[in-house]
């Protein structure tokens, strides 16, 4: 009399019994958790009929010849799938909490701003005489560093700028000038560049009272000021379609032009 390789029961005489690749003998109570169909005695070993099984019996059997049963492998699966749920879900929290003081940053410089203007006069003064200079000394990557094929890939139909002196700018100063012919309230303003000092325009005459007193205010320590700025306009190229191809689908080419420089002023106070 034998016993069943899986579950150690006997095996009588004339039991119906399966004998796998690897000549152990199954009793037909294991077999019968399996379905026929993978039941083949040529390829399937002991250990198929346990896998196949899917069982408490076929676990143990498994486990005692230290291999994982389907249980075993479910359970991993879960607690992987787990894992990356409890990711999926940290980083979705991550990111609302990033956006939510996001907003409360934007928020608060908004509640911060307490004046801005477009200078005036750029044409006549420094401006240009600082670009060419950040630009001959390589203070900045023109056209943000990007080649023609990523202007194409990247920023189709947009204008891509050459110059950018966002963060180059060392000051910039408010400086009234009573002695001016044409105003007497005129402020100058003056943008310090690699200790260089260039004069590029003017406060408008609408804003010069109130740019007056929040100076006034900044001198008498009222307001703690930050002052922003950036450059707009100068050459540029644009990725747009080409005019001469005529396919259904056209592709695009580099176009370049220039607009006029402008340069925009924002006043923060620090202590809102």
């Amino acid at each position: 009399m034998s016993k069943c390789e899986i579950c150690g029961n006997k095996i009588g005489l004339f039991s119906e019994k399966f004998k796998t690749s690897d000549k152990k003998i199954i009793c037909q109570s294991c077999t019968s958790n399996v379905d026929p169909v993978l039941l083949w005695a040529e390829s399937t070993s002991a250990k198929d009929v346990a896998n196949f099984m899917d069982n408490s019996i076929g676990d143990n059997y498994l486990h005692s010849i230290g291999e994982e049963s389907p249980s075993d492998m479910r359970r991993k699966k879960e607690a992987q799938e787990k894992i990356e749920r409890e990711k999926i879900a940290e980083e979705e929290t991550e990111h609302a909490r990033n956006l939510a003081m996001a907003k409360e940053i934007i928020k608060h410089a908004k509640s911060q701003k307490i004046s801005h203007f477009k200078v005036h006069g750029i044409a006549y003064h420094e401006l240009s005489k600082m670009v060419n200079y950040a630009r001959k000394n390589d203070m900045f990557d023109p056209y943000d560093g990007y080649s023609a094929s990523e202007i194409k890939e990247y920023s189709p139909y947009e204008k891509v700028f050459e110059t950018d002196l966002s963060r180059i700018i060392s000051s910039i100063e408010f400086v009234p000038e009573p002695e001016n012919e044409y105003d007497s309230n005129a402020i100058k303003i003056l943008a310090t560049l690699d200790n260089k000092k260039y004069m590029i325009g003017y406060v408008p005459a609408k804003k010069t009272k109130e740019i007056a007193d929040i100076l006034e205010k900044h001198n008498n320590k009222e307001i703690s000021l930050r002052i922003e700025y950036d450059l707009t306009g100068g050459k540029f190229k644009i990725a747009d379609d080409d005019e001469n191809d005529f396919s259904d689908d056209p592709k695009l080419k580099i176009h370049t032009g220039k607009s006029e420089y402008g340069f925009n002023i924002r006043l923060f106070d620090n202590n809102i």
